[in-house]
């Protein structure tokens, strides 16, 4: 029955995903609507059992995992960004905490729901910015993204310390900074030196990608235990963990690509319909109070928006719903704040009830009702069509290298040779440099997998490859991508021998080359 019930959660949280992205809201929602109406908040059909909670803890620990993986990454921050972060939550915070402690919670219950509310996700903003148009404004975009990581960074850090007991007293409080500075340090110290050069052995000798993934697998699960074990949360254990091994796996794309689809595709729609699943019973207080926090959240992130919009230097209507995006971080931190007792079923459920409202609102409101905001229309197909119509495929051809490889190139070659490149696509010549076919990096990494990484490329299978003449438009080449499924065209000249390559990419370059 246990089993039923997992895979029947799993299925309904992946359709609430889907159905909210369909609409083009954040996905998270839907599925923590799903759990919230087939759990104990209104129909009662499913409850959060020992066996399904325990999925929803590994849920948190590879969520949150993955956040430190891919949303800590930064190429260059600026100072101010960064410290804008930090005083945009320290100020959410410390005026919530006055207002909600007013209403008459209690110090604890108002640190939590105040942490909850004055946090962002950095994960849900920067799907925000991929789904807008990122041109002038992308220095601004930087800097706002910079802001909430670090907004997202404090509240993790400061909850810490309630996740450690560590704000009885100065002294508990001065135990509690060292304990959590030593197990940094220790995440730290594993995750960027000794992991990464396990990783890198396992890669080097076993040459199987299920390995590796393995390893880093029982290590995340290993750390949680030790997290555990010396009164430290798993999850945020995981989160520092992930934070230090960013640059390794993100730098590998096949290990990546299997954390993705282990992550998001299993334990993501599980653990946020399993945030609907702690709802208490809705009531007409619950709903109330809701709206209260959703309130006091809004006008609190207005005003220290108005205030860090000018260290950022940007608008602060832009910084305010950057700065109210929630996610997955926001949810995983109430979850775990219940779990421990530090707030009961209905506070939880009303900072979530917050929470959900605002996660579609904010991203609504930065993609933007007025022209500052609102993504630039794209150039018509007959624009496009006429601007190629005055190239020809030899001049698009050399907007980026040529992509190509031949016969006799090992796989493990090829694979040095596309990632030198950037590429994720290679053509394959024969011993005459005419062009036979094509492959994917993805099909190359399978075949590394199976440890034959130094088998030919005259070996493997190749798809057929589009070729055309070196004289042919612009607008040809587009024509070639319509009607076929291939990532790249291959140039050729009178005699059929290959002269360059032509990616997508190379004509959006070279359409945006002024």
């Amino acid at each position: 029955m246990a089993v039923l019930e997992l895979s029947l959660l799993l299925l309904l949280g992946k359709l609430g995903e889907e159905g909210f992205s369909k609409l083009n809201l954040m996905p998270f929602v839907g599925a923590i609507l799903i759990g919230l109406i087939a759990g104990p908040g209104i129909l009662k059909i499913f409850y959060p059992s020992p066996y399904i909670t325990d999925f929803i803890n590994l849920g948190i620990v590879f969520i949150l995992f993955m956040a430190g993986v891919e949303e800590t990454r930064l190429g260059k921050e600026t100072r101010k960004a960064a410290l804008a972060g930090i005083i945009n939550f320290a100020t959410g915070y410390i005026i919530l905490f006055v207002i909600i402690f007013k209403m008459g919670f209690s110090v604890l219950v108002s640190s939590v729901l105040a942490i909850g509310l004055a946090m962002v996700s950095a994960g849900p903003f920067s799907r925000t910015l991929q789904d807008i148009f990122n041109g002038p404004a992308k220095d601004e975009n930087k800097k706002l993204f910079i802001e909430v990581l670090f907004a997202e960074i404090s509240a993790v850090m400061l909850f810490s310390f309630f996740v450690i007991n560590a704000l009885k007293n100065f002294v508990s409080l001065t135990m509690g900074i060292i304990r959590l500075s030593v197990v940094i340090i220790l995440i730290l110290v594993f995750g960027k030196y000794v992991f990464r050069r396990i990783l890198v052995f396992v890669e080097t000798k076993f040459r199987t990608w299920e390995a590796l993934f393995a390893i880093v697998i029982s290590t995340i699960l290993l750390f949680g235990f030790l997290a555990d074990l010396v009164g430290f949360n798993s999850a945020i254990a995981a989160f520092f963990l992930g934070v230090f091994v960013s640059e390794y796996i993100m730098n590998n794309a096949y290990l990546l690509e299997k954390l993705r689809a282990f992550t998001y595709g299993f334990f993501e729609p599980m653990f946020f319909s399993g945030l609907g699943l702690y709802f208490a019973s809705i009531n007409v207080t619950i709903v109330f109070f809701g709206m209260v926090m959703l309130a006091f959240s809004l006008i609190t992130k207005l005003f220290a928006s108005s205030f860090t919009s000018k260290i950022v230097g940007v608008s602060s209507v832009k910084n305010f719903f950057a700065t109210s995006h929630k996610g997955g971080v926001d949810g995983a931190i109430l979850l775990t704040a219940l779990q421990l007792s530090l707030i009961d079923p209905k506070i939880y459920s009303i900072a979530l009830m917050a929470i959900m409202i605002m996660s579609i609102i904010a991203p609504l409101g930065f993609k933007g009702k007025s022209s500052l905001l609102r993504a630039k229309p794209a150039p018509s197909i007959k624009f496009v069509t006429y601007e190629l119509s005055r190239s020809n495929a030899e001049e698009l051809s050399k907007v980026l290298p040529t992509v190509a490889v031949t016969v006799d190139t090992t796989v493990d070659e090829a694979v040095r040779k596309a990632n030198e490149l950037n590429t994720r696509v290679l053509v394959v010549v024969d011993e005459d440099g005419k062009p036979v076919g094509y492959s994917t990096v993805h099909d190359l990494f399978k075949i590394m997998s199976f440890g034959q990484g130094d088998v030919k490329m005259k070996d493997v299978f190749i798809m057929p490859v589009p070729k055309i003449h070196k004289k042919a438009s612009g607008s040809e080449v587009i024509d070639v991508f319509k009607t076929s499924d291939a990532q790249v065209v291959a140039v050729v000249d009178e005699n059929g021998k290959l002269i360059g390559t032509i990616l997508e990419k190379e004509i959006l370059r070279y359409l945006l080359k002024g």
